[in-house]
C-alpha cells in the first residue's frame, strides 16, 4: 500500500489496521476522528489526528510516514 492509502484506510474508520515492523506487532485503531490507539509491541500511544497517527515516531523511533513500504501487513 502507498502511503496515502494507509492514510485514507486508517482515516476511514472501518477496522483496525494491523501490520509488523522489525519483527513486532504494530497496529492503529481508529476510534473515531479525533481518538486513534497505536501500539508498537508493548508500546502504546492515542492520536488525537489522522496527521499525528502518520508523524508520531512511535515505531522504534520512526513515524508510520517513515516506515510504510517497510511494514508487513497483518490485518486490514
Amino acid at each position: 500500500m502507498t502511503k496515502a492509502e494507509i492514510k485514507d484506510r486508517i482515516f476511514s474508520l472501518v477496522s483496525f489496521f494491523g501490520f509488523n515492523y522489525e519483527g513486532v506487532a504494530c497496529g492503529v485503531d481508529p476510534i473515531n476522528h479525533s481518538c486513534y490507539n497505536m501500539w508498537y509491541g508493548n508500546n502504546d500511544y492515542t492520536a488525537k489526528d489522522i496527521d499525528e497517527v502518520m508523524s508520531v515516531p512511535l515505531f522504534n523511533g520512526k513515524s508510520l510516514n517513515q516506515i510504510y513500504n517497510s511494514i508487513e501487513i497483518t490485518e486490514i
